[in-house]
């Protein structure tokens, strides 16, 4: 299974592709696992500066497998799910998504954790998890309404409708939505843009907004100004150096 999820570097970009398109790329255990394995290692390879997710054909992902619910659940502490759902969580490069089709249950979810989402136009998102008689998964309670505001989480959340890619650009939970053709190439340029920037300050600077985002002002400055005093000096020392 681990040819089901392939990872791929050039550019200083990893990208990180779901490929089990007979199945909409729903993401079985031994899936579970090589996704969390791809995202570890673009975390830990220097080289990396960005990473992509897309899905192969023109599904993103239908989430977890549902014939394997059975057999993943309940999640010990080194469970694939919960392992996977950590390397996202623990992700320290820019996540770029490039999403057509469908992205429903941990398809969508996952996305929170992504800094720039494209969506082609035939792109659904579906938060299922009421529907199945279940809860959301991986921060989604915490990490939706951050994004898209309280009411409008609770409704996507608690109703497990079908949302449409223009409704999703509305709310911001994705960045722009193009014709399903571009998006790839659109992803791509977008995280060339990131990799090409210093990668201590956008690792930084990424770590800051989520922490940021539960925190009170006075308290992120001082967390911005720690970090400044390490990376100004850096900087500085680098610039000398090339004059």
């Amino acid at each position: 299974m681990e040819n089901r999820i392939t990872s791929e570097t050039s550019d200083n970009i990893c990208t990180i592709s779901i490929n089990r398109p007979e199945k909409r790329n729903a993401l079985n255990e031994a899936m579970f696992n090589a996704l969390a394995n791809a995202m570890n290692h673009a975390n830990q390879n220097t080289n990396v500066h960005c990473v992509i997710l897309q899905g192969v054909g023109p599904h993103y992902s239908a989430g977890h497998d549902i014939a394997e619910f059975a057999k993943l659940w309940p999640q010990s502490q080194d469970g694939a799910v919960r392992r996977c759902i950590s390397a996202f969580a623990q992700q320290s490069k820019p996540m770029v998504a490039a999403v057509t089709g469908a992205a429903v249950g941990f398809g969508a979810t996952m996305l929170l954790h992504a800094d720039w989402v494209v969506a082609g136009e035939s792109t659904v998102f579906k938060f299922p998890f009421a529907d199945l008689g279940i809860v959301p998964e991986a921060g989604a309670t915490a990490l939706l309404a951050r994004r898209v505001g309280d009411m409008v989480a609770r409704d996507w959340l608690l109703s497990a409708r079908r949302i449409s890619a223009e409704e999703a650009l509305h709310h911001r939970f994705v960045s722009c939505v193009k014709p399903d053709v571009d998006v790839h190439a659109a992803a791509r340029d977008y995280a060339l843009c990131l990799a090409a920037k210093p990668a201590d300050a956008l690792q930084t600077s990424r770590r800051l907004l989520n922490e940021g985002s539960v925190l009170s002002a006075s308290d992120a400055i001082e967390k911005e100004v720690v970090c400044l005093n390490t990376l100004i000096p850096a900087v500085a020392k680098a610039s000398s150096g090339n004059s």
